[in-house]
């Protein structure tokens, strides 16, 4: 399954299909001195709470591909384990929740790809620039922990009180698993609008 939805999302591992949406979006500069302590978070050497909606949501797909094996001849345990399943991603999805609540998570319309980042910012990055990105996907408040570098940071013609700055990042670290659920939330986007296009012409 995630080896489809890769080849949609991404051609020849330089040129990602990209999307606009909505997350909610985390940046910190970063300096060289703190980038491994983030990058064991990213691949799950440290337990990071802000990523648990993510390890889980990877594992729901391994399972469902199990239960779909044996679900004909133990229909009950299966229901069981699924049940199972929804109750630890509704958990997971409150470890995000709380990790929003108690930071600076604004909502903002971005450009969106597994390779990278396009979004609106009040402060200035300078190219090469290493942030730290905290990224929470609708409507699952699925986290996505990445180490991102500047691409380019440029003002933006806007009135007073509009965010200033767009800037692209493109990911340094990010785990591939990760990569993959940024690519089915994007084939899954994008289904979404297609199908309130066809809606409305309709």
């Amino acid at each position: 399954m995630f080896e489809e939805e890769s080849k949609k999302c991404e051609g020849d591992r330089r040129e990602y299909f990209r999307i606009d949406d909505q997350v909610l979006l985390n940046i910190r500069p970063l300096e060289e001195a703190a980038m491994a302590e983030v990058a064991e978070r990213i691949h799950g050497r440290t337990p990071d709470r802000f990523t648990v909606a993510a390890n889980f949501a990877v594992n729901s797909r391994a399972m469902a591909r199990l239960l779909h094996g044996f679900s004909a001849n133990s229909p009950d345990a299966a229901r069981y384990l699924k049940l199972m399943d929804q109750k630890l991603n509704q958990l997971a999805g409150l470890f995000v929740a709380e990790e929003v609540h108690s930071g600076d998570y604004p909502r903002l319309n971005v450009n969106l790809s597994a390779g990278g980042l396009v979004f609106p910012a009040h402060q200035e990055y300078t190219k090469g620039q290493l942030l730290e990105t905290r990224m929470v996907l609708y409507p699952n408040m699925t986290g996505i922990l990445t180490i991102s570098r500047v691409v380019y940071c440029e003002r933006l013609a806007s009135l007073p009180g509009d965010i200033p700055w767009q800037v692209a990042v493109e990911y340094v670290h990010i785990r591939e698993s990760d990569r993959d659920l940024l690519c089915s939330h994007i084939m899954n986007r994008e289904t979404e609008l297609l199908r309130g296009q066809r809606h409305v012409e309709e």
